[in-house]
């Protein structure tokens, strides 16, 4: 989809006449040669750990639940699979929520499929990360202490618990949601208030669905937030561009100027 969106994009701004400023509405702008492989790398990273999961990861438990941190102690023994399906659905809603706004918004226009771009890439690399850190910790899921279920014990996709990707991908989506709806809208708390409150009630889901800990929570939260703002801002118009620093000349002297792109 990313792809697409991308290809699409870079097709419609071909067609327009050179030197024509870019549309008022449109707040990014997209560089084929960076973000296709990068969208690329990251799609990867998210993909092949997943099928891979049996061989990267080998389950080490029964485990003490007294080797858990005592902050993070408390989450063992929640085991609500209804907690579990609605911060499942909850992280779906809030992938394609972003797009119904943004549709609604701008209309099937070229923006919507830079937007659409950007967030695509944002999830990706959000989800990238996230696998590269359970991937790598291996962490157990507070249900594998919890009084002995072999199938959760012997189970490799158990043992992911570091970091949350369901908070990280709920927190990912809205906070890239609220940079788009900020460079085109203005300042509003509306869509980041949204993300703290859904992305919240996710993370506490996960914890109270026996999947994560609490400190595995904080930290996706705080993952999915520096990427849903630094994809943006690494996309938008409006971020300050490289610019030049010059001597200029001055009465009884000279200083320093900067000049670049706002």
């Amino acid at each position: 989809m990313v792809l697409t969106a991308l290809w699409l994009s870079a097709t419609v701004q071909a067609e327009e006449p050179a030197g024509q400023p870019p549309s008022p509405r449109s707040v990014y702008r997209l560089d084929l040669a960076w973000d296709i492989p990068v969208s690329a790398v990251a799609a990867a990273g998210l993909i092949v750990p997943e099928v891979l999961t049996d061989s990267i990861i080998h389950p080490s438990c029964p485990c003490d639940a007294s080797s858990v941190p005592s902050f993070d102690r408390w989450a063992i023994g929640y085991s609500s699979s209804a907690a579990d399906t609605v911060s499942t659905v909850t992280a779906g809603l809030a992938i394609v929520a972003p797009l119904v706004l943004d549709l609604a918004d701008v209309g099937a226009t070229t923006e919507f499929l830079e937007d659409t771009a950007i967030l695509a890439e944002t999830l990706l690399v959000n989800g990238a990360l996230a696998n590269l850190a359970k991937y790598t910790v291996q962490r157990p899921i507070p249900l594998v202490y919890s009084p002995a279920d072999p199938s959760v014990v012997s189970s490799p996709a158990d043992y992911r618990s570091f970091y949350s990707g369901h908070t990280s991908t709920t927190f990912a989506a809205l906070t890239a949601m609220s940079m788009t709806w900020t460079l085109r809208h203005g300042a509003t708390w509306w869509p980041w208030v949204v993300t703290v409150v859904v992305g919240t009630s996710v993370g506490l889901e996960r914890i109270y669905a026996g999947r994560h800990f609490p400190t595995d929570v904080l930290m996706g939260a705080a993952a999915g937030t520096l990427v849903g703002l630094a994809v943006p801002w690494l996309h938008s118009r409006a971020r300050i561009g490289p610019g030049t620093v010059q001597l200029a000349p001055v009465d009884g002297g000279a200083m320093l100027t900067w000049g670049g792109r706002f």
